[in-house]
């Protein structure tokens, strides 16, 4: 929704700024970060896979990440650097703490019996509690088991309290679990799928038997096995840049808008090497990223790809099936296209959920840019350009109620630009205070093609301009307040003392109409797949 589109514009703008000289700016920490982790901004993931957990890892490791805000908002060059660079030194420590801590909670796995553990509960004295939630969220993965990491790592003679993170799998509500548990427990907080916890140490075992026993009884015989959703099946032969353009339509992706995953069936892997990450000062981390060539029958040609936190070893030699996700390495002097290996399972193995609508696909026509003569009855056609995936859903509903087929019908509309509807508006404005006349809210839309948020703003600057406007039902009346007839007249120029009242106004105006222009482009230009599968994701 809006909060999809608002990321689309922010993440532009993190693109032109990351285009600029250091001197030029207006955000140099952010370019500073930017070039430490070698992301140029123009991808959702330079965020979540780059600035994102360099900013976290500040307060992971320092337990304060206050000075973050200095590195984001300050002007200072020199001291926004030093910042970028103590920041990329904290998360280089946070992969290093993340590998140990992640092996040691392996080989503490292995004492527990999984078969009759139902939430996983590990404890140690040493392990750090700022990279206990990425742990237990890697190991909730592995095990598809709710799993909480405890610290008594600075225990003191008052509070003798173990401090740890939870991490939830498979839609299982680990708030609830935990907040059964109040009694035993010292502080605690979170959501569904992640928590945050305190407890004297004496109650760990309590707790551990308690919210296991909850479980059993409130969440029963679930299958918790492991499974890895994949949205489209694909071969090597169809990786590639053309793949990547148009997976790349469905960005931002997010917790409602998940990373599209392929599914690569009958596969191998060639040229394998493993290597630890270094950071910007050349020092090795302990953090493994694993290289490779992915193969298949499908083409002579061998695909790139990685995985992150593994070794070669963790590749199974033969045929396999796995679940990737298609990107691009921009660390190159040429960037190239590569593959991020998500899941590998032996051939047949993997737990796969594929979302087949093709019933309900099939209703929908695209009849975009053609001659009307395709219109038909029986067929429930859109003819105007819609503006929001809303307008698209309802008149697939109808269809569906109906049992007819929905066919989208509408073409590139012929813009004016924001600045030339504007001086529409306000002719209509002084025609109507000229004349006395009224007109309807409909008849304005039709005359200016622009939708009614955008007239609702428009309105707002001509009361600006000193017009009264008055709504009686869908009638509108549009009166000029003000004798001195030069100042209707925008092209002359507003008052002196009112001009940034008015200007502001105008350009939120005209900003609305490049919005709504900018998306009707999109429902036209964007494949029917892409249409089909949103709709479909978001209604079914």
């Amino acid at each position: 929704g809006d909060c999809r589109y608002l990321a689309q514009i922010g993440i532009d703008k993190l693109h032109q700024e990351s285009k600029k000289g250091i001197l030029h700016s207006r955000r140099p920490g952010i370019k500073k970060l930017l070039e430490l982790c070698q992301k140029n901004g123009d991808r959702p993931m330079d965020i979540s896979f780059g600035l994102g957990p360099r900013i976290n890892a500040v307060s992971r490791i320092h337990g304060d990440g206050s000075f973050c805000v200095e590195l984001l908002t300050s002007r200072d060059i020199k001291r926004c650097c030093q910042l970028a660079q103590e920041t990329e030194l904290a998360n280089s420590r946070r992969k290093s703490l993340q590998k140990d801590v992640q092996e040691q909670a392996r080989k503490k796995l292995g004492e527990l019996d999984l078969s009759t553990t139902h939430v996983i509960v590990l404890v140690d004295s040493q392990w750090p509690g700022g990279v206990l939630g990425l742990v237990a969220g890697q190991i909730a993965q592995e095990t598809g088991k709710p799993t909480i990491l405890l610290s008594t790592d600075s225990l003191d003679s008052k509070t003798n309290l173990a401090r740890g993170s939870a991490r939830s799998i498979n839609s299982i509500n680990l708030y609830q679990l935990v907040q059964k548990q109040a009694h035993l427990l010292h502080r605690f907080g979170g959501h569904p799928f992640a928590a945050g916890l305190s407890l004297s140490v004496e109650n760990i075992g309590l707790f551990t038997d308690a919210i296991n026993q909850q479980f059993r009884l409130s969440v029963g015989g679930i299958n918790l096995t492991p499974t890895v959703q994949a949205d489209l099946v694909v071969t090597v032969a169809d990786l590639g840049r053309e793949l990547f353009l148009e997976l790349k339509l469905m960005e931002p992706c997010g917790m409602g808008n998940p990373v599209p995953k392929l599914l690569i069936k009958n596969c191998w892997f060639e040229n394998i090497s493993h290597e630890k990450i270094q950071d910007y000062q050349g020092n090795k981390i302990q953090y493994l990223k694993t290289k490779f060539l992915m193969g298949d029958d499908s083409s002579q040609q061998r695909f790139p790809g990685i995985w992150w936190g593994h070794d070669k070893n963790d590749l199974p030699q033969g045929r396999c099936d796995c679940i990737v996700e298609i990107d691009i390495n921009n660390n190159k002097a040429q960037p190239e296209h590569q593959i991020r290996l998500i899941d590998v399972r032996p051939t047949s193995d993997l737990g796969i959920h594929l979302e087949v609508q093709s019933h309900k696909s099939a209703m929908i026509i695209d009849w975009r840019n053609q001659p009307s003569e395709n219109y038909h009855d029986s067929i429930l056609t859109i003819k105007h350009c819609p503006t929001s995936w809303n307008e698209v859903k309802g008149w697939l509903k109808t269809a569906i109620s109906h049992q007819k087929h929905l066919a989208l019908a509408w073409s590139q509309p012929n813009y004016l630009t924001p600045e030339e509807i504007w001086f529409n508006l306000v002719g209509i404005a002084k025609f109507l205070s000229r004349t006395n006349q009224k007109t309807t809210r409909l008849k304005v839309l039709q005359k200016l093609g622009i939708n009614d948020q955008s007239l609702d703003l428009g309105l707002e600057s001509l009361k600006s301009l000193g017009f009264r406007v008055d709504g009686e039902g869908e009638f509108l009346k549009i009166t000029y307040q003000n004798p001195v007839t030069s100042s209707m007249d925008y092209e002359f120029g507003p008052p002196a003392s009112d001009y940034g009242n008015i200007k502001t106004k105008i350009d939120c105006f005209c900003a609305a109409i490049r919005e709504e222009q900018f998306q009707k482009d999109y429902f036209t230009t964007v494949p029917l797949s892409i249409i089909q599968s949103i709709l479909l994701v978001q209604m079914f």
